[in-house]
């Protein structure tokens, strides 16, 4: 386990000066997506030092039947090495295993496969620690008392489900006062979250926080308290720091958000592809997990915190 970056440039493109020019496909949980923005803009200032190009191809909907197709078009193209964030732990095994067959290294980002054991390299954020962050935050301000609920747009995706798991393991250990109403899984669209939370709130008046697992959780939740005139009666802990939840953080609509290093993520997949294509395999490390960063309304604007805040 790691907790620093080890993208560092090895001089003027030496990729290009060896006479090889190596591409990376990097497929994202889903596009449009501000966390995988910010990890493939990361991916592409490292590859760019190392004389690589970056190919970047996703579906907007985070699920294996989406990602499937895609990861199959990127590997007909024969990239180098594939960069994917899978969108389940089993589902998307045939497909990357079809890459894998074909002489391609993998590397998994943010999210990972049940079994890794022929990747290069699975990088992530420590999600079980951004879980307890979070669940550290809501304990304190909550006093160690009430319902929450809890929003996550996959049972299976291996992000999805350490964030929660994080969270409830820590609530019970030191706040077994607040307890877990209701689990909740959303589609992508920040709709769907609005939706959900209009609905969790209807049937469960009482609740006092709500943890959303991704960015367009947050989102959906703060959208659906402003729309309901709850905005700072129940607080939004969420997950990623988009320019749209940053915003809403300043503003009060959500009250923490436990940020990830996505740019360290996308930066660290190309270092290892490079080292992987060009025989540095010592130089790789089999497993990498980043510390998550909490931000609020009090923080977020200092630039040893606003750095953590993802691209437009």
């Amino acid at each position: 386990m790691r907790y620093h970056s080890v993208a560092s440039s090895s001089g003027s493109s030496p990729a290009a000066n060896s006479g090889k020019h190596f591409t990376i496909a990097y497929v994202p949980g889903a596009t449009g997506v501000s966390f995988y923005d910010t990890l493939v803009a990361g991916m592409r200032t490292q590859a760019r030092k190392l004389g690589m190009t970056v190919l970047y191809q996703g579906s907007p909907d985070f699920a294996p039947s989406a990602q499937t197709p895609v990861v199959d078009a990127m590997c007909s193209r024969h990239p180098s090495a594939l960069v994917v964030s899978p969108t389940d732990p089993k589902a998307m095994a045939p497909a990357i295993d079809t890459c894998l067959n074909a002489g391609i290294p993998v590397i998994t980002v943010d999210t990972a496969l049940a079994n890794p054991a022929k990747l290069t390299s699975q990088i992530s954020t420590d999600n079980i620690q951004g879980g307890k962050v979070a669940a550290a935050y809501i304990g304190q301000q909550l006093h160690g008392k009430g319902q929450i609920a809890v929003l996550s747009l996959s049972p299976t995706a291996t992000t999805q489900v350490d964030r929660v798991q994080g969270l409830e393991n820590a609530l019970k250990a030191s706040y077994p006062g607040i307890k877990v109403v209701t689990l909740q899984y959303t589609a992508q669209p920040v709709t769907s979250s609005q939706t959900v939370v209009r609905s969790i709130l209807a049937a469960h008046p009482g609740i006092k926080a709500i943890f959303g697992a991704a960015e367009p959780n947050a989102e959906g939740a703060a959208a659906a308290l402003a729309a309901d005139g709850l905005t700072g009666k129940v607080l939004v802990v969420g997950f990623d720091a988009s320019p749209t939840e940053v915003a809403l953080l300043k503003k009060g609509q959500v009250s923490a958000l436990v940020a990830q290093q996505a740019g360290t993520e996308g930066a660290d997949a190309a270092q290892f592809a490079y080292d992987k294509l060009t025989g540095k395999s010592s130089a790789i490390q089999a497993s990498v997990q980043l510390p998550d960063v909490l931000l609020t309304k009090s923080n977020v604007s200092e630039p040893s915190f606003a750095k953590y805040a993802y691209i437009p």
